[in-house]
């Protein structure tokens, strides 16, 4: 591509933030940013000198007077230093990285996008930029590095862009605290790749381990994209081989579209199980079918979200999907000693609320009395968020009771729950865990119908409303806009109308089949 200095403020950055996303979550800075910054959430730079040289004002949102002199940022603040264009202006480049290097926390990364010296004009060809002070190639860049990247790093990116409108080369580099260089950049790169997209909650992660179980199986290297809450429940699971991890709104959901068509051509396999469930069968408030007729509705939604997640995949459905959650080994001697602890039997887990406010169920009190009564050496686990503590307030004083709501983790409480006697809970994560675990277990339904969620896993007891009119509704809620509200206990209807028997039933039956 020919530079033309009527061109001069092109704005670069597009063109490689693609490509960088895994490595600028968190805070981080733009550093020259122009008039545009390399996503919303940067910190952008600048010293508005376009403003003088082409009447065009930078996005900045900090003014400074020169980009390597950045003494009013703390040192090892930021997760991220992001410059695009940049340090070819600046004379001393090498001051200018040391600069930024300090920036950068340990584990953060410094990503450099730079015009390359053979696929650029260079100093003193007719179509150069007049203020370009060097002309790079990687190798400049590394030697510098070297030089000036104090604690040691690893080049994790190290490409030469020539393709379309492109003319530069890209580098990251971590920030690493062993004083060594490593060029991890260069590792081989895997025969046959496969990723996987799902973006949500603790249960919509769980719910694709049977997928990258199956595509392990075939072969694959697995990449899993998800958020950091779902990572949480999949960190362990063997059969993912790198996770690729996205901040909430990382990349503004208008670009999410293009963000994924740049980053599939990069697999061989490329399943994208982003909103399966959500818009499909479980629809948003804010579309207009939640007015069709329950039984219209009920019609388009009746489908087993697991069959439809494998079928996603293009993968085969035989009724048994592989899903499963892996504890560490600490977690498993953690929850071990827990129980010899206790010395209980039986010993049964409540999952007190899910992701949305229609998912509690208000007569726990009654089946814990109950339990507690007539099970006399039992012992009952109270787990969940941190909201959910209001919840364990009646039992605080009773010994036989452990409340556990926001004090361990979510991986502890599904370790927990893989050796109870019984589990109990409303559609959450823990009971998406565990749905393939001999454990028996009471799933209390309230926006899905057994199709969608149990019919397929394993010694469950699927209890629900059979006489709420708006059961099934098949809607994500997010408050209680469009779903009816107990007046009772404040609850959604079909929740309040399920019931203590019917779980109690479940429980007696559980405990018959034990013995």
């Amino acid at each position: 591509m020919v530079w033309d200095v009527n061109n001069a403020i092109s704005n670069e950055s597009p063109k490689c933030r693609f490509d960088i996303v895994r490595y600028t979550r968190g805070v981080g800075l733009d550093i020259g940013c122009g008039i545009e910054k390399v996503f919303p959430h940067a910190i952008g730079i600048d010293s508005d000198i376009d403003v003088e040289l082409f009447n065009k004002k930078s996005r900045a949102d900090i003014i400074v007077k020169d980009g390597a002199d950045l003494r009013i940022f703390a040192s090892q603040e930021y997760d991220w230093v992001f410059s695009s264009h940049l340090l070819e202006h600046i004379v001393d480049y090498k001051a200018a990285l040391k600069e930024w290097w300090r920036l950068v926390k340990q584990g953060g990364y410094l990503v450099l996008y730079l015009p390359h010296k053979d696929f650029y004009p260079n100093i003193g060809h007719e179509h150069a930029n007049p203020d370009h002070k060097h002309d790079f190639v990687n190798k400049d860049i590394v030697d510098a590095m070297l030089e000036v990247g104090k604690g040691g790093w690893d080049l994790v990116v190290n490409q030469e862009r020539n393709e379309r409108d492109e003319y530069s080369f890209l580098q990251v580099y971590k920030k690493t605290s062993n004083h060594e260089f490593k060029f991890s950049c260069e590792a081989p790169k895997p025969k046959k790749t496969a990723a996987v997209v799902r973006y949500g909650a603790y249960g919509d992660a769980i719910q694709c381990s049977g997928v990258v179980a199956e595509l392990k199986a075939q072969g694959y290297h697995v990449t899993f994209y998800c958020t950091p809450r779902a990572l949480e429940v999949i960190k362990e699971d063997p059969n993912i081989d790198d996770f690729y991890i996205q901040d909430r709104d990382q990349v503004p959901n208008h670009l999410l579209q293009f963000f994924w068509e740049w980053e599939m051509r990069k697999y061989d396999k490329w399943v994208n199980l982003t909103q399966t469930t959500e818009t499909q069968f479980l629809l948003d408030t804010e579309r207009p079918v939640i007015h069709w007729p329950k039984e219209l509705r009920h019609k388009l939604c009746n489908h087993n979200y697991v069959q439809v997640t494998y079928e996603s995949a293009g993968l085969k459905y035989d009724g048994k999907p592989k899903i499963k959650f892996y504890p560490t080994l600490k977690e498993k001697n953690w929850a071990h000693d827990q129980i010899k602890k206790w010395g209980a039997t039986p010993l049964v887990v409540f999952s007190l609320s899910g992701s949305s406010p229609h998912k509690v169920w208000p007569h726990m009190d009654q089946l814990i009395a109950r339990i507690l009564l007539e099970f006399p050496k039992s012992r009952i686990v109270l787990v969940g968020a941190e909201h959910d503590q209001i919840l364990e307030d009646p039992w605080r004083n009773e010994h036989r009771v452990t409340c556990f709501a926001g004090e361990i983790s979510i991986r502890k409480a599904i370790t927990l729950a893989q050796m109870a006697d019984f589990v109990v809970g409303t559609e959450t994560g823990v009971m998406n865990a565990i749905s393939m675990e001999s454990v028996p277990k009471a799933c209390i339904l309230s926006h899905s119908s057994h199709e969608n969620l149990t019919r397929d896993w394993v010694n469950t007891f699927a209890v629900f409303s059979t006489i709420t009119d708006c059961y099934p509704c098949h809607i994500l809620h997010r408050s209680f806009d469009y779903c009816p509200q107990s007046f009772v206990h404040g609850t959604a209807q079909c929740a309040e109308d399920i019931p203590a028997d019917a779980v109690w039933a479940a429980f007696i039956e559980s405990r018959k089949e034990a013995a």
